[in-house]
């Protein structure tokens, strides 16, 4: 939050309420919870409650002078009982540690008790407590610790027998304390003559007390300044620095926090004390690291400032801590200059040193006060502290060839920091040459790779072939070797380095290869080149193969149709027969498979049958265009494809019905009649006619696909009074005029927008039209 400038803060998970209340509980789950925390409720009363059990119980016995009764049991016995007709009188005596409240302000001290038995409820209570001296050992009748003061009555109105008694003792514990004590001890006992009495004699219930008790703060430590911890010359780059401090308290209790704790915060610049502002945080449970801010406009430049802070609570201060001084600094270096002699900023070809090969580079800074250089290839991730004379040298390694460069950045002991430079090389490609002896090697069959230097002096080369095992190969006296290698797999990439004499390795060559297994496939009559091949209806081949040892089928399908197996020969290959049934674009696609189940990479061709389909020519539905009529009937002439003989007959086909045949002409033509019997809607008039044409010695022709439109002939609707640009008025009456465009038409259908159809003979007649009109309102 921020407060007059300033601002707080607390580390996550401490701002928790610890409950601050005493339960009023029996007796017994107090003494159970020996230790347990408890707080007050009032938030503006500072400490911690405990219930604190004494370190020692004891009683006396005055029939029994000379012997001392230290005990554990859960009560002991005041006054006077009677065991076996012999009469008894004891005082209890209950020692309590006060070393855990050296320095602290006890708030509330009171006693807790009760009783366990009561020789005679008829009579008053007159239980007692007494302050002693504290006891070397557990006391005697007769060795007695002197009696100071009676702290109190205990309870001599409660009810009878009580199960809880309780007696304030906050002078008796503070006064304790003030004294320096270590310890406080109180005697219990039954008042004046009536210890005698056996009627009066009761067993109490070892006390505890409830003390509330504060301690002051800690001296607040961990001083920081805009997150530099505080040390002699420290500099800052604002002038709108954020201080901090830990606060801590005493008081605390696991798992709970501890007490609310403000922090004030006091600077003033160093040469001008009296400026001193001093600004105080809210309150936040202990431990807690608490910031300031410090507004703008009140640190200049050059200027040197202090700071302290203390802590308090809502009933004690701590002490000032030590003040902590820095100086403000917001002059940013210039940006620094960078050379290197083994990666030059020539950026020329083929570049110097190589990927893996490190190269010195040197940060210079005009700065006097430089603390240091940032650098990185992607972004400023390394730092490397300057030395005599603003410089540092460090060492960078490429990763890989081509154009470089590193962005450097200096920074000042303000932690100033500078522009950017950036250094641009260029780095060598050193990773060998890698020629592939067998490029059409199977799978599993051994290849000889060759391996070339980039580098001088190179006397070896490491390889390895995916992520298998490493290998090294010897290099001639030209620098050159070869390596046999067996690729496995069907995409592979062969890591190769070279090494000099010095030791000094290449980048890597990382060269990728893959091995075919797909099949070959070949076809005389249909090419894969986007070419036509024999045409369709025509009866072809197919041959497949190996790109694999021991192929024995293969799995093939045409266009998206069934799969098909078919047996590999002896040498491994196999050829299937095929007849497309249509021209234009075709598919195959195989794969091979061994006799152990292997299957290979798949493969898929294009291919083109030409076209033989016949010519159909009509002159009242011509092609692509608009003809004819319902009703009107129309020639359709079938002619063979020019490299088509012994036609016999055609197959057609009008789009909606059925297939027919129809014997060729002598010349190999045909002639059929078709007449449309309506405009067909769906398709906006539009017919599609198929035409395929057969031979004497079987075969079929693709098909022909000739597509015109018929003409609506739709009648024509006029009238003088109803015009599409309105002019009629509300209960105007008209005429419409129906003029056909189809020859012998004997009657018009028309409707309004009812939809009622109505039939009406040829002529001219009175009424509303069938289509939309706009009628002036006026």
């Amino acid at each position: 939050m921020q407060l007059n400038g300033g601002s707080t803060g607390v580390r996550p998970g401490r701002l928790r309420r610890a409950p601050r209340r005493l339960t009023t509980i029996g007796l017994a789950g107090l003494l159970a919870a020996s230790g347990a925390l408890a707080v007050t409720a009032a938030p503006a009363v500072a400490g911690v409650t405990r219930y604190v059990l004494p370190t020692s119980v004891s009683y006396t016995d005055a029939r029994q002078p000379a012997l001392a009764f230290p005990t554990t049991a859960a009560d002991v016995p005041v006054g006077t009982w009677e065991a076996d007709g012999v009469k008894h009188t004891a005082r209890a005596y209950f020692t309590f540690d006060l070393t855990p409240y050296r320095g602290k302000e006890v708030i509330v001290a009171q006693v807790v008790t009760g009783e366990s038995s009561v020789a005679d409820c008829t009579k008053p209570r007159e239980l007692e407590l007494w302050r002693t001296d504290t006891p070397a050992a557990a006391p005697t009748w007769n060795t007695a610790p002197a009696v100071r003061e009676k702290v109190g009555d205990v309870g001599p109105t409660a009810p009878c027998p009580a199960g809880y008694l309780e007696l304030g003792v906050t002078e008796v514990f503070r006064q304790a304390v003030a004294d320096g004590r270590d310890s406080l001890t109180l005697m219990a006992r039954i008042a004046g003559d009536h210890e005698d009495n056996k009627h009066f004699g009761r067993r109490m219930e070892k006390p505890g007390v409830s003390l509330e008790a504060n301690a002051a703060p800690d001296v607040p430590g961990k001083l920081t300044v805009a997150g530099r911890a505080c040390a002699d010359g420290l500099l800052v780059g604002t002038t709108t620095p954020t201080l901090t401090a830990e606060v801590t308290d005493p008081d605390k209790l696991e798992p709970y926090a501890g007490d609310r704790v403000r922090a004030t915060f006091a600077w003033w610049p160093v040469d001008r004390p009296a400026e001193r502002t001093e600004w105080t945080s809210s309150a936040w449970y202990a431990p807690a690291t608490i910031q300031y801010t410090v507004p703008g406009g009140l640190l200049v430049d050059g200027g040197t400032y202090a700071f302290t802070v203390r802590a308090a609570d809502e009933r004690a201060a701590s002490g000032w801590s030590p003040e902590c001084r820095f100086a403000v600094d917001t002059t940013r270096p210039p940006a620094p200059t960078v050379v290197s002699t083994d990666y030059p900023s020539d950026r020329s070809f083929p570049g110097h040193g190589g990927p893996g090969i490190a190269g010195d580079f040197t940060f210079t800074s005009a700065a006097d006060d430089v603390a240091g250089f940032w650098y990185g290839r992607s972004g400023l991730t390394t730092y490397a502290a300057a030395g005599p004379g603003g410089t540092a040298t460090v060492s960078y390694a490429p990763d890989g060839y081509g154009p470089d460069w590193l962005n450097v950045q200096a920074v000042d002991r303000a932690g100033n920091r500078s522009p950017q430079t950036r250094y641009e090389f260029w780095v060598r490609n050193t990773a060998p040459t890698v020629t592939d002896g067998n490029p059409d090697g199977w799978l599993g069959q051994p290849r000889e790779f060759t391996f070339a230097p980039n580098m001088t002096d190179v006397v070896e080369y490491v390889w390895s072939l995916n992520d298998g095992t490493q290998r090294t190969v010897a290099a001639d006296v030209a620098g050159t070797a070869t390596a046999t290698v067996t690729p496995t797999a069907v995409d592979n990439t062969l890591h190769v380095r070279s090494r000099t004499r010095d030791g000094v390795l290449s980048g890597d060559a990382g060269y990728t290869f893959s091995v075919r297994t797909a099949p070959f496939v070949t076809s005389e009559d249909w090419p894969f080149d986007g070419t036509p091949g024999a045409p369709a209806g025509t009866e072809g081949s197919f041959t497949f193969t190996p790109a694999m040892a021991d192929v024995a089928e293969y799995v093939y399908a045409f266009g998206r149709g069934e799969e098909r197996t078919v047996r590999a020969g002896a040498d491994g290959s196999a050829t299937v027969s095929y007849t497309p049934a249509d021209a234009g674009y075709h598919t195959i696609e195989v794969f091979s498979r061994t006799s152990a189940g292997v299957e290979s990479e798949p493969i898929g061709l294009a291919f083109y049958p030409a076209s033989v389909a016949p010519t159909v020519a009509s002159e009242a539905y011509p092609r692509n265009a608009t003809g004819g009529g319902p009703g009107v009937p129309g020639t359709f002439t079938f002619a063979p494809h020019a490299s088509v003989t012994g036609v016999t007959s055609y197959v057609y086909q009008f789009r909606g019905e059925p297939e027919r045949t129809v014997a060729a002409n002598p010349d190999g033509t045909a002639s059929v009649e078709w007449t449309p019997s309506a405009y067909d809607n769906e398709y906006g008039g539009w017919v599609e006619l198929r035409v395929r044409a057969r031979t004497a010695a079987g075969v079929t022709t693709d098909a022909q696909y000739y597509s015109f439109r018929v003409d609506p002939q739709s009648p024509l609707v006029t009238s003088e009074v109803f015009g599409w640009q309105g002019g009629a008025v509300v209960g105007q009456t008209g005429d419409f005029v129906f003029t056909a465009q189809l020859p012998g038409t004997t009657e018009f259908v028309y409707s309004f927008d009812d939809g009622a159809e109505v039939t009406v003979a040829a002529g001219v007649f009175s009424g509303p039209a069938y289509y939309s009109i706009f009628i002036d309102p006026s």
